[in-house]
C-alpha cells in the first residue's frame, strides 16, 4: 500500500512557468519584468479558485530567491529551488488570510517585515484569500503596501478582488487570471493520464473538463475520483454516473421529441433518466448546452468543427429544421425553468413542467383529431366542397337611412342544410344547439349579423369645400335633419392602435389627406417642434388679411403653452414673408370644420369599414357561419 501517495492537483502543480497553461498574458508580463528587473513591491493576484493563482505567486518567489539570481527561469539545483519545492523555505511565509483575520495578527506580521531575509534575497510574504481580512487590518497593512522595506516583497491572492478597499488595489500591480476552456483542460488531462500511464475515454475526459466549469484543481480532483471509481481507467460510463448526467444522446432525444411535439416521448425519456439517478439540473443543463450548439449551427455553420461535441449530424439536422425564433423560444424557457427548478415540489416535477411549458408554446402543436368513420368523413368533405361553391349575392338598395340589407337567393341559403345527409345534418344540428347552450347565443342568421353600411357614403363619404385651407363636410339635410334633431356627433378622435399603423397605409392616407387640405402640407413645411406640430394637426386655420385663427379642439387645449402661439406666429412670418402677419389660437368644437387629424381617423374608419364589408361579403366566412356558427371579430379586420 502506497501511503505516499499525492493527488493528481498536488503532484501536477507548475513547477517553472512554461508548465502554467492558459495565462500566457500574466507570464509574459512577469517575465519581461524579471528580464529587465523591473520588480514591484506588492502584487495582486485575482481570479476564480483553481486557476494557478497561488501556484504562480509560488514560482514568482522562486524567481525571486535563487541563487543564480532574479531570473524568469529558476535553476532548481541550488539550495533555495530545492527548499522551495521542499516547502521549507525559510524566507517565503504563506498566511492563509481566512484564519488570520484580526488585527493582532496583521500587527505581528509587520512587526516581523522589518527583519532582514535569514537565507534569500527577499523575503516574501504572500498572503492567500486577502480579501477575507477585516477592515482594520486592512488599515494597518495599508502604509506597508505602500512603502515597504526594501528587502520585502508582498504577494496577494483572491478570488473576490472588489472586496479589497480600493486604495489597497491601486498600490498592487493587478494580475488577473483568466478562466481556462474546456479544450485547454482537455488537453492538459489527456497529457497528465498519458504521462501517469491511465487508460481513459477521451470522450470522458471532454465530461471531466466541462464539468469543471474552467477551473484546473476541480478536473484534476474529479479525475482522481474517476480513475478510483473505474478501478484505475476513466472510463464514460463512470464519468456519467458520476456526474449524475445523461449521455448527450439522451438529451438531445428530448429536444428532438420536443421539436417534434411528441410529449408521451417526452415523459418516458424522463422516466429513463430517473432509472438512472440523473441529476435533474444538470439534464436541464445538457439541454440548454445543446440548444446552444443549435442556435451557433444556424448563425456559423462550421461551428461543431471546432468542438469536440457528439452526435453532429443530428444537430445539424435540427438546425435545419427549426425556426432561429422556436430556438430561442425553448432556451429561454428552460433557462426560466431551472431559474424556478428549487420553488418547484420536487425537481422532477419542475422539469416536467418546464418542458411541458416548452410543448405549450410549440408553434404547431399535435392536437388529437377526432375519429370519423371514414364514409362519415368522406361525406362531410363533399358536402363542404359543394358549400363552398355557392355565391351569395348581395346588394344594397337606397331607404331613409340606408341600413337595409336585401339579400338575392337566400331561400338557397337557408336550404342549404336540407341538400345533406340526413346524417351529417343531425351531427351539424348537435354541434349547433350545444354551441347555443353553451354561450346562451340567439339563432340568427348571418346576414343579420352582417354590419349594415351605406355603400354610396362609402364611395362618398363627404364633400369637401377646400377654401382657404378650410375643409368643411356638407351634410345632406334629406338624408340626416337638422344636426340639433338627430343629436348626431362624429367621433374622429378614435386613436388607432399601433399594430394598424401599417407604414404603406399611413402613407397613402397622409399623401391624401395632404390632397384635400393643404393645410397639412404647410405644418410639414413649418419644420416646427413634434408638441407644435401636434397642436397644428388638432386645428383648422382660418385667414384674414394679416391674421390667422387656428381653431383648435377643446380637448387638446394642453398643448397651447405660454410660447406656442408666438413660436407658430414667427414660422409663418418667415414662410410667408410677412412680418406684420399675427397668429390666435381660440378654443373650436364645431366638428362642421375638420383638422388634418380628425381628416386622417376619418378616412382610415372609412377604409377599415370598405375592409369589413368586404369580410362579411365573403363566401367562406358565410359557409363558416351558416354551418359551425361561428362569429367574425370585427376588431382584428385591418384596411390593407
Amino acid at each position: 500500500m502506497n501511503i505516499n501517495y499525492i493527488v493528481l492537483a498536488r503532484k501536477w502543480r507548475p513547477k517553472t512557468f512554461s508548465e502554467v497553461i492558459g495565462q500566457q498574458h500574466i507570464i509574459t508580463t512577469l517575465c519581461n519584468s524579471l528580464a529587465l528587473k523591473r520588480l514591484h513591491h506588492a502584487y495582486l493576484f485575482s481570479g476564480t479558485h483553481g486557476i494557478g493563482k497561488t501556484s504562480i505567486a509560488r514560482l514568482l518567489a522562486k524567481c525571486f530567491n535563487c541563487e543564480t539570481g532574479i531570473t524568469a527561469t529558476p535553476c532548481a539545483q541550488c539550495n533555495s529551488c530545492r527548499e522551495f519545492e521542499q516547502a521549507r523555505f525559510v524566507d517565503f511565509i504563506e498566511i492563509d488570510a481566512a484564519s488570520r483575520t484580526k488585527v493582532e495578527d496583521t500587527r505581528d506580521l509587520l512587526d516581523n517585515m522589518q527583519y532582514t531575509p535569514t537565507y534569500g534575497r527577499f523575503k516574501v510574504y504572500l498572503i492567500d484569500e486577502v480579501h477575507m481580512l477585516s477592515r482594520q487590518s486592512f488599515n494597518a497593512l495599508l502604509k506597508t503596501i505602500e512603502e515597504p522595506p526594501t528587502h520585502v516583497k508582498l504577494l496577494l491572492v483572491t478570488t473576490d478582488s472588489h472586496k479589497l478597499p480600493i486604495t489597497v488595489r491601486s498600490r498592487c500591480m493587478h494580475l488577473h487570471l483568466h478562466v481556462l476552456n474546456t479544450k485547454q483542460i482537455h488537453l492538459q488531462l489527456k497529457y497528465i493520464l498519458r504521462q501517469e500511464k491511465i487508460e481513459f475515454d477521451d470522450q470522458a475526459l471532454y465530461l471531466l473538463a466541462r464539468a469543471s466549469n474552467g477551473s484546473m484543481r476541480d478536473a484534476l480532483s474529479l479525475t482522481d475520483q474517476a480513475i478510483v471509481m473505474g478501478q484505475g481507467s476513466v472510463l464514460y460510463v463512470t464519468v456519467l454516473q458520476m456526474l449524475g448526467i445523461l449521455d448527450d444522446e439522451q438529451a438531445l432525444a428530448l429536444i428532438e421529441a420536443l421539436a417534434n411535439g411528441q410529449g408521451e416521448q417526452m415523459m418516458l425519456l424522463l422516466d429513463q433518466a430517473a432509472l438512472k439517478g440523473v441529476e435533474w439540473e444538470t439534464l436541464l443543463i445538457e439541454i440548454l448546452r445543446l440548444l446552444h450548439c443549435i442556435a451557433m449551427v444556424q448563425f456559423l455553420p462550421r461551428y461543431l468543427e471546432d468542438h469536440d461535441i457528439k452526435y453532429t449530424d443530428r444537430l445539424h439536422t435540427l438546425a435545419r429544421f427549426l425556426p432561429t425564433t422556436d430556438v430561442q423560444l425553448y432556451y429561454q424557457t428552460i433557462l426560466m425553468g431551472r431559474k424556478d427548478l428549487s420553488l418547484a415540489p420536487t425537481r422532477r416535477l419542475g422539469v416536467e413542467m418546464t418542458l411541458l411549458r416548452a410543448l405549450a408554446f410549440h408553434p404547431k402543436p399535435k392536437i388529437a383529431q377526432p375519429i370519423l368513420s371514414s364514409e362519415l368523413t368522406s361525406k362531410l368533405e363533399l358536402q363542404l366542397n359543394e358549400s363552398k361553391s355557392i355565391i351569395l349575392e348581395k346588394s344594397y338598395v337606397d331607404s331613409p337611412d340606408n341600413r337595409i340589407l336585401i339579400k338575392k337567393d337566400d331561400a338557397k341559403l337557408s336550404n342549404l342544410t336540407d341538400n345533406l345527409p340526413k346524417s351529417t345534418k343531425e351531427l351539424l344540428e348537435a354541434r349547433t344547439q350545444l354551441l347555443k347552450q353553451t354561450n346562451k347565443k340567439k339563432d340568427k342568421l348571418i346576414i343579420n349579423s352582417i354590419l349594415p353600411i351605406d355603400l354610396k357614403r362609402l364611395e362618398n363619404p363627404c364633400s369637401t369645400i377646400i377654401n382657404d385651407s378650410k375643409t368643411k363636410i356638407q351634410i345632406n339635410s334629406e338624408q340626416l335633419g337638422s344636426v340639433e334633431d338627430t343629436k348626431v356627433i362624429p367621433n374622429y378622435s378614435l386613436t388607432i392602435p399601433d399594430d394598424e399603423k401599417k407604414f404603406e397605409l399611413s402613407k397613402n392616407i397622409v399623401q391624401e389627406v395632404k390632397q384635400r387640405d393643404p393645410w397639412a402640407t404647410e405644418i410639414v413645411k413649418l419644420n416646427l417642434p413634434k408638441l407644435i406640430q401636434q397642436l397644428l394637426l388638432n386645428a383648422w386655420k382660418e385667414t384674414a388679411e394679416n391674421k390667422i385663427i387656428l381653431h383648435l379642439r377643446s380637448h387638446k387645449q394642453y398643448l397651447n403653452t405660454e410660447n406656442t402661439c408666438q413660436i407658430i406666429q414667427n414660422a409663418l412670418r418667415k414662410k410667408t414673408d410677412n412680418q406684420f402677419l399675427e397668429c390666435n389660437i381660440i378654443q373650436d368644437d364645431d366638428l362642421t370644420v375638420l383638422t388634418p387629424m380628425e381628416l386622417y381617423h376619418m378616412l382610415y374608419e372609412e377604409k377599415l369599414a370598405i375592409a369589413r364589408q368586404s369580410i362579411e361579403n365573403d363566401t367562406h366566412i358565410q359557409t363558416l357561419r351558416k354551418f359551425f356558427d361561428a362569429d367574425l371579430d370585427q376588431n382584428s379586420v385591418r384596411p390593407l
